[in-house]
């Protein structure tokens, strides 16, 4: 993402993330489909409504067959709500399941490459659980996006139906000597900003007794894990009687926010109850002096009280779907800042060129991603074959193997290398994928079972040879000598032309590493093989002397300035919902 993009909204920044999947056809094509279902739910219920009026003027009239009509078209509408629902749902869950895919994969694909997920674990100020922004915050994202247009469609064509069928009922009334025309429309409209005013007023207390409750939640779980994470020096200390009453103490203080949190519920839920038991009655009773003057029918009249209803719901949507409008943005938020900060971990300080001719290193200083130096400036070259050890600190030597992988960009100087893809490193503990051995051994497949077998047997897994067909989380199943010796056999195979052997390693026996080592420059005699664990005699040694020089500016990852949704967090604290 750009960087102007780090000043987008929520909004305008997720569609940005969104876009390659948006601009696809068979997207529009699901969400033309998604506008056709909700626009049939509205004439469904519309019909309905109209329905209504037949069904009362029927029974009003005393016409039995009629009422038999309306029975018979009562089920053929009841029919096509249950389809028209159940095709709706199948619509939403469908696009929110492709969003979700295509976003997991755009956000995998910034992540999990090139090291960059590795890269944004060093940095201090990267975003925090990357793992669960992908699989949770996507989820709760798509989801509540499709959530919210569905609804939001359906609640402003349920609104213009409504809006347009009350209207034309409504005729025009007089209100001290002033003619209004379509007044159950004014009052719907009335009704429902006041019914907003009215549960913003009560909110905003309740807002903020749940968030005393949640506050007062947590210190009583603090107190309650300090005495468990220092159960010992409680004991010996005898300090119980103290750490119990400062148990009470929170748990008083919860139940003061617990009664100002009922006191909130409780005026709220008083309002919600005479507001949804007067929506109903409200339009009959306004208009009944018409019904009685025979100006309009009983099914009329239960027309108009339905489709106030109707219109009261849909001009209820803001209220409605605040909190959720709040959570998207939320996880929104947090899916962009990972997705900006992953786009800015890859840029590099150490420039890497593609050797063909061995390794070589000029004027190479290493840093930590704080900008602290690592090692002195060195340089050296190796031709094909070479066997070099690598003698210094631990860190400084690590940060070399990475440096010469292509996976740590921290520092400044020159190096010429295989490309990456030719690179393998050998460390502990070794990753070692779930699946069949045949492909962890030879992801490519294209090794013939008999090498297969001849690597295990190098490395003295011999035994394992009969369960190359077998799947397996070898990780678990394998003790760590076994699991060192299956990851170098995975090595052999793929045929790097630079092979860096960490210090983890040296877990194996001096005597079995040795061994390996040979049998890697026998099976590999163009390789360069460069080790941070001891090297054999007759190694070629790369020293890394004290840090000198001056500390390099920090990494830092790519920082999202958000914009903050003021009306969203107005509207929630308004109407009841605590921060989340």
């Amino acid at each position: 993402m750009s960087g102007e993009g780090a000043h987008a909204s929520a909004l305008g920044g997720f569609l940005a993330l969104s876009r390659p999947w948006l601009a696809r056809r068979r997207t529009l094509a699901a969400f033309a489909l998604l506008v056709l279902l909700t626009a049939v739910q509205v004439l469904l219920v519309v019909a309905l409504n109209f329905w209504s009026a037949r069904l009362f003027d029927a029974l009003d009239n005393r016409d039995a067959a009629s009422l038999w009509g309306a029975v018979g078209l009562f089920a053929a509408l009841v029919l096509g709500v249950v389809v028209s629902n159940a095709a709706h749902l199948e619509a939403r869950r469908g696009l929110a399941l492709g969003w979700r895919r295509a976003l997991t994969a755009a956000l995998l694909g910034a992540w999990l490459a090139e090291g960059r997920q590795w890269h944004l674990a060093q940095l201090a100020e990267a975003p925090d659980n990357p793992d669960g922004r992908i699989a949770e915050d996507i989820r709760i994202a798509t989801e509540h996006a499709v959530e919210l247009i569905a609804t939001l469609l359906y609640a402003l064509m349920l609104l213009g139906a409504f809006i347009g069928l009350l209207w034309a009922l409504s005729g025009e009334v007089s209100v001290f000597g002033v003619p209004v025309p379509g007044h159950m429309v004014w009052l719907a409209l009335l009704y429902a900003l006041a019914g907003a005013a009215a549960a913003f007023a009560l909110g905003r207390p309740l807002a903020r007794a749940t968030e005393g409750r949640q506050r007062a939640e947590a210190e009583l779980r603090t107190a309650l894990m300090h005495a468990r994470d220092e159960a010992e020096a409680l004991a010996l200390a005898r300090g119980e009687p103290e750490a119990r009453r400062a148990a009470e103490a929170r748990f008083a203080a919860l139940g003061e926010a617990w009664r100002r949190q009922t006191a909130g519920l409780r005026n709220l839920l008083g309002f919600q109850s005479a507001y949804t038991s007067v929506a109903p009655v409200l339009p009959l009773l306004v208009s009944a002096p018409r019904y009685l003057a025979g100006e309009i029918s009983l099914g009329v009249l239960v027309q108009i009280g339905q489709g106030f209803q109707q219109a009261v719901s849909a001009l209820s949507w803001p209220v409605d779907n605040t909190a959720r409008l709040a959570e998207w943005h939320a996880s929104a938020e947090r899916l962009l800042a990972l997705a900006e900060a992953a786009a800015g971990a890859s840029a590099e300080g150490i420039a890497r060129e593609i050797g063909e001719d061995g390794v070589a290193a000029e004027g190479l200083a290493l840093c930590a991603a704080s900008g602290a130096p690592l090692a002195a400036p060195l340089s050296f070259a190796l031709p094909p074959g070479a066997l070099a050890g690598l003698e210094g600190p631990p860190p400084a030597a690590a940060a070399l193997l990475a440096a010469l992988a292509g996976l740590w960009p921290w520092g400044r100087g020159r190096i010429a290398a295989p490309p990456p893809a030719q690179c393998a490193v050998w460390f502990r503990p070794p990753w070692l994928p779930e699946g069949p051995l045949a492909r962890l051994l030879d992801p490519s497949g294209e090794a013939p079972r008999p090498a297969l077998v001849a690597a295990l047997e190098g490395v003295g897994l011999g035994a394992l040879s009969a369960r190359l067909d077998e799947e397996a989380a070898w990780g678990a199943v394998l003790e760590e000598p076994e699991r060192l010796r299956l990851a170098f056999a995975r090595l052999l195979l793929a045929r790097p032309a630079l092979v860096l052997v960490a210090e983890g390693v040296a877990a194996l026996e001096a005597e079995e590493l040795r061994r390996l080592i040979a049998l890697l420059r026998a099976a590999l005699p163009r390789a360069v093989v460069i080790m941070a664990a001891p090297a054999p005699e007759g190694a070629e040694r790369i020293r890394l002397a004290p840090p000198e020089g001056e500390t390099l500016p920090a990494a830092r990852a790519a920082q999202r300035q958000p914009r903050p949704a003021r009306l969203i967090a107005w509207l929630r604290q308004g109407f009841g919902h605590p921060r989340g």
